[in-house]
Formats: structure tokens, sequence, C-alpha cells
């Protein structure tokens, strides 16, 4: 998934991620490329709007200056997995190309430069396929575009420094013929000896910008460009992304407001959507319950009810802005519901309690339109009386509340019923009924409702273990992919 830092995309992901894509980019007809993103290039970016939207429309925007990870870590509060050096793609996807059989072209560089560099690569790499190599003071474009196009190539390494290589790739892109390119900035002059790389230790400390600094001080203007690039960051606000990935599975991260607005427009659509409030347990049970995994993933959408998942997703990478709690966003679809006249079936619960839940809700919502209301037990017969009920009065809401899973496996199982918004909404009707007490607000603003309702509900308390095992999965990362 995608991050924003100044509203430029970048990709978090590590180095073996990153060859990965790459790699499923030269088995496709079209063509992709790849941007190392650095606080250098963010800055140019912000005056070159020609540089932004290349950087906008890249397949994949690696994370190379330390400076970024900084930012993420120190404003949004968000691990970055790992920084990608360019020299470091470069060098693994030489090393992937020669291993499956892959072509490449070198562009940039000065004459005596890159033949060096071939040399040294050949040395390196002696099954590497090379279909050619040129510098990168051209005469004329089109003649090398020409020559990239007629070599047939997978890969294109473009080394002529930023933005000149990205602006050269992306003006060329649907002409080089080329499935995958990438701009290398500085790699050839490493590859022919002219650049010394920093000791192992000194990059793992993120370190090597000082490290070159000293060894070229003309670099310093380069370096400068750091407080400018924090200074940006503070003065813009944060693109939050609408979703965000969590065990493969598209979590929501937009506001109450927006998510009713995504709601909303499923009902308009008239077509089955499925929206699942996810907690902790639920997660811990799909991870043993490929049934209820692959519903999580087709669902139209997540949205983060517990605070394990907030706490989950965090861990491996990515910051969810908006926890919505199911039973208020249940509440709220039930105001939505009034507003506009919808028609909405409520399912759930033991009688009584389903009984004294329409009770509150008329009186809360005395316009709103209740199609019908069943409990949650009932045999095959009932089950079919329910189903025709749904179907005759043309519901366009339902909220089934008979668990969490079960509900969601119940209406997955009945989405031909074709009713625009499906919702899982687990205890709210004992809620909404005044059979059980919601925690007080400030245990709510901790995220502690799940162990106040153990406590005032002891017969929760395997469900409750459930919750461990996800949070020791989560803490250990011991997670099969």
């Amino acid at each position: 998934m995608r991050s924003y830092i100044i509203n430029i995309p970048v990709d978090n992901i590590t180095l073996k991620e990153a060859v990965k894509r790459a790699e499923e980019f030269t088995l496709d007809s079209k063509p992709h490329f790849a941007i190392a993103i650095n606080p250098e290039k963010i800055i140019k970016a912000n005056t070159d709007t020609e540089l932004f939207e290349i950087i906008r429309n890249s397949d994949l925007n690696f994370i190379d200056g330390v400076g970024i990870s900084w930012a993420f870590r120190i404003f949004y509060h968000e691990k970055i997995k790992e920084r990608i050096t360019g020299i470091d793609l470069f060098s693994t996807l030489l090393e992937s190309a020669e291993k499956n059989n892959k072509t490449v072209y070198f562009l940039g560089s000065q004459e005596e430069t890159i033949n060096k560099a071939v040399k040294n690569i050949k040395e390196k790499y002696p099954e590497l396929k090379i279909t050619g190599f040129h510098n990168g003071y051209l005469q004329t474009e089109e003649e090398i575009v020409k020559q990239i196009k007629k070599s047939n190539t997978d890969m294109l390494f473009v080394g002529m420094g930023s933005p000149k290589q990205e602006k050269f790739i992306f003006r060329n892109l649907n002409t080089l013929g080329v499935q995958f390119s990438v701009g290398v900035g500085g790699s050839f002059n490493v590859f022919a000896g002219e650049f010394k790389r920093a000791p192992s230790l000194v990059q793992k400390l993120g370190m090597e910008w000082f490290y070159r600094l000293i060894l070229n001080p003309k670099r310093l203007p380069r370096i400068m460009s750091l407080p400018r690039f924090i200074l940006l960051v503070m003065k813009k606000p944060r693109i939050i992304k609408n979703e965000v990935n969590f065990l493969n599975i598209n979590i929501s991260n937009r506001d109450f407001k927006d998510t009713l607005k995504v709601t909303d427009s499923f009902i308009k659509s008239r077509s089955f959507h499925l929206v699942v409030t996810l907690n902790g347990e639920m997660a811990s049970r799909a991870l043993r319950d490929e049934d209820f995994f692959q519903i999580l993933q087709k669902g139209d959408l997540v949205i983060p009810d517990g605070v394990g998942i907030v706490w989950g997703a965090r861990r491996f990478g990515e910051r969810i802005i908006y926890r919505i709690p199911g039973i208020d966003f249940a509440w709220e679809t039930l105001r939505l519901a009034e507003k506009n006249n919808y028609r909405t079936y409520l399912l759930g619960a033991k009688e009584n309690v389903i009984n004294n839940a329409i009770k509150k809700i008329k009186g809360e919502f005395p316009k709103l339109n209740i199609a019908g209301y069943h409990s949650g037990y009932f045999d095959k017969t009932e089950e079919e009386k329910i189903l025709n009920e749904i179907k005759e009065k043309n519901v366009q809401i339902l909220f089934v509340g008979i668990g969490g899973v079960k509900q969601e496996k119940w209406i997955w199982d009945h989405k031909d019923l074709n009713v625009p918004l499906n919702i899982g909404i687990g205890g709210s009707f004992d809620v909404w009924s005044g059979k059980i007490r919601r925690a007080p607000r400030i245990i709510r603003k901790l995220g502690l409702e799940w162990l106040y309702r153990t406590i005032v509900q002891p017969s929760r308390i395997l469900r409750a273990g459930n919750l461990f095992i996800f949070a020791f999965k989560i803490m250990f990362k011991r997670i099969e992919k």
C-alpha cells in the first residue's frame, strides 16, 4: 500500500518486495517504471510540476533517502519497513535478471564511466544478458530510443541524474518497448569504481550521506536540502489514505462523515454490498477460517472497529487514523436511513431483545421506514419466510446481529437477495435493548471496551482469549502470508 508525504506517493515496501514487483512488471505487456524517492527529489517536485506528475504516475516509488524514514517516524508516527538505496536495488535487480534470464540495457554517465561499469558488471554477473549500453550524453534522443526499442530488452537502467533520468523515461515510456525502467543515479559510477560506498555499519546506521559528504564536500548543497524538506513536511498537511492494507485486507481509513457517504453510495447503487465492522477477535478468527478471510477480502467496506486492528496495522507499518466502533456506525446508519426513507430490516438477538431494541430505535427515529424485523433464532422454514419478506419488501438496508463471523457468512450466503447495504452489527441489539450497558466513554476512548465487557460478562472470557492470541501473533509478526 502507498503512503503519502507532502502529496508525494511512496511505497512502504522492503527491497525483496520491490524486486518482486519489478520481476512482475517484466511479465506484463504494459510498460512500467520506478523512481527512487529522497528529500531532494521531493523538494524538486514541489516546484517542478512535470516531475511531480511523473512521480504521481510511477508504478513503484521506493524510499531511498533516510530523511524520509525519519519524517515518517517523527511526524506521521509510521514505521517504514526498509530504506532501499538505488545502488542496492540496482545490484539486486541485476542479480535477479541474471537468475531469471532477463535482458538489460544501460544508459547514462560519461563514455569512460559506462564502459568501466559494464566491464565490472560482466565480471560480477557473467551470465547476465546485456543487450546494449550508451553514455548519457545524447546528441539525438530519438536515435537512442530507437536503439533501445530494437534491442528488445526487459529492463532499462538510466543513470543521468535526477530529474533528467525520470523525465527521459516518462517521455519515452510508450516508445521504448521496455517492460520495466528505473533511474539509478550514480550507480554506474559506483560500479566503475569512481565512487566508494560507505562501510556496511555506516550504511546500516543511515549515515551514508555523511560519509559521502566527507569524501565529496561538493555535495553540501544537496545535504542542505534536508532542512528545507523538514520545513515542507511541517507546513503541508498529510494526505490520509482512504484504505490501508492489513493482513491482505483493505481496511477503511475514512472519518465518520466520509464512511457514511460511501455507505449511502452503496444504497444508491441498488446492488449488493457488504460492510464489515472488524475487531481483533474477528481478525483472529479470520486467520484460522479461510472462508471468512476470503469474505473479508471481498467485502466492499471493512471498518476498523476494535483498537486491536489499529494497533496491529501500525505494527506492520500502516497507520489507521479513524477507528469507528460498529455500534456507533450502525446507529448513524439508522439516522441516515430515516433521513432518506430507506427501507430497513433488522435481524438478530433473542425475541425479547430485538423487540426492546426496536422500541428504542423507534423512539429515536420515529420516521424510520422499518420494513421488518426478526430474532436471530430461526429454523429453515422461518429462515425462508425471512428471506421472502426481505425480497418482497425490497429492503435497502439489512442489519444482521447474530454474532461476528456467523453474521457475515449468513449475509454472504444470501447475497442473491441483492440488498444494497448489508451490515453485521454483532451485539448492538443487546445494547440498544438495555440488556447490556456500554462501557463508560473514558473506557471506550482508551480502547478498553473489550476488557470492560469481559468483566461485566465473564462468559466472554473465551472470546477475549482470541484477542490475546491475535495480539501475540501481531506482536511477534507470526502471520503467515
